[in-house]
């Protein structure tokens, strides 16, 4: 897979934005970026966010609204910014398993990533698995810390775009 960010790369558009306060995005503000207002605008994480009061562990509805929060700000702003319909991205799924993790899901015809948010947030993971018409690739992860969501969802951000 090509245009992930290494480590070493400098601070990427999605961070700077990200930068304040998550907590933030949820409410209306006057002077909010336009990556968070733009946010309302569209429902990729709407189905997925919709069962958060259905989590009994708080780590897990916390992890899962951050990580909601992120992708929706970072699909959006990318997308406004390269100027790519939003229409053909569908929208996340959520699962809430026996154990009280949440499993995400975005079905694509060519691909699925995945997000698995655990109790322990060490625990937690993504993967991306293609078919045999991007090369049968798989490809899985940590969600450790905030940066390394942020890439992580600016990368994968990238190969949907690149790809739909």
């Amino acid at each position: 897979m090509t245009n992930f960010l290494q480590e070493t790369d400098s601070q990427s558009w999605a961070e700077r934005a990200l930068s304040s306060s998550l907590s933030d995005v949820t409410s209306e503000k006057e002077g909010q970026p336009d990556a968070f207002r733009l946010c309302r605008e569209y429902n990729l994480v709407k189905q997925a966010r919709d069962i958060i009061p259905q989590i009994e562990n708080t780590s897990v509805a916390e992890q899962l609204d951050r990580l909601l929060t992120i992708i929706n700000i970072v699909i959006v702003g990318m997308a406004k910014q390269e100027e790519v319909d939003l229409s053909y991205i569908p929208p996340l799924h959520a699962h809430i398993d026996e154990d009280g993790s949440v499993l995400l899901e975005w079905a694509f015809p060519d691909f699925r990533i995945g997000f698995n948010i655990e109790q322990n947030p060490e625990n937690s993971g993504w993967h991306l698995v293609t078919n045999k018409k991007l090369g049968d690739k798989t490809e899985s992860g940590q969600l450790v810390d905030l940066v390394k969501i942020i890439r992580t969802v600016t990368s994968l951000s990238v190969f949907i775009l690149s790809n739909i």
